[in-house]
């Protein structure tokens, strides 16, 4: 039999979620997340139980097409092997507050990236803005960098496997702009013959272990499974090749 190679050191998970707490960075259109104890063994119960009080929105999330059109899938209508992602990329793209991502930067960042264009099946576009996640909620919260609509509509045209989008910003729209958050969700989500399968968005990741150069091997992002809403909070895990070391 031929000898076994050892794997283990080549490539491991990673959690690029972050943990909800009770001061969660949220989206000032949201209500305050709570989590408190309903049950607890140190003041005479058997056991420990919690109440989480929590907008499907908050922290990390991953939205599916319900959140923006009527007839759109819902999270649940997912099966796992479609949150399953084996070809995904970082893209980055440093943004100062309020700053949009527009398609002449991912162009040009995808331009260094063409043997992997067909295949990519989850963009993942780091801003840096996580750095102000636990420095500033409110800067974090309310001046977050976003994409623009077209930008969405000319990612979907070239990646013709895009399946996922995500971001290290608490939305993928910038604050204070309804058109534009409207259009930015609806070029994700809408169904047309030229720009493939619609996109679930993934909002709000935690991007501190992984740079530009990193090489992912494969993305999960796992919702929380709860029937009959548009989207969820979930966890999000990559598989990082640890033989390729940064630059």
């Amino acid at each position: 039999m031929g000898q076994r190679k050892n794997t283990s050191n080549r490539s491991k998970y990673i959690r690029i979620s972050y943990t909800l707490t009770s001061n969660t960075p949220l989206h000032p259109d949201l209500k305050k997340l709570r989590i408190y104890p309903k049950n607890q063994i140190l003041t005479g119960d058997f056991y420990n139980t919690s109440i989480i009080e929590v907008e499907n929105h908050s922290g990390t999330h991953v939205d599916a097409p319900a959140h923006f059109l009527n007839d759109g899938r819902i999270i649940s209508d997912y099966d796992p092997n479609e949150l399953v992602f084996s070809h995904p990329l970082i893209l980055g793209c440093p943004k100062k507050p309020d700053e949009l991502i527009n398609e002449q930067d991912v162009s040009c960042l995808l331009s260094k990236n063409e043997k992997l264009i067909e295949n990519v099946d989850c963009l993942i576009i780091r801003t840096g803005f996580w750095a102000h996640h636990d420095e500033n909620a409110e800067i974090y919260a309310t001046q977050n960098p976003g994409i623009s609509p077209d930008t969405i509509i000319y990612l979907r045209c070239q990646l013709p496997n895009l399946a996922c989008l995500a971001i290290d910003t608490i939305s993928m729209s910038r604050y204070g702009r309804k058109k534009e958050a409207i259009e930015v969700h609806q070029n994700a989500f809408k169904m047309l013959p030229s720009l493939g399968k619609p996109l679930v968005l993934v909002e709000d990741l935690d991007l501190r272990l992984v740079g530009e150069k990193s090489e992912l091997e494969e993305v999960l992002v796992i919702p929380w499974q709860v029937g009959n809403i548009d989207s969820a909070p979930c966890t999000v895990l990559a598989k990082i090749n640890n033989t390729k070391k940064e630059k």
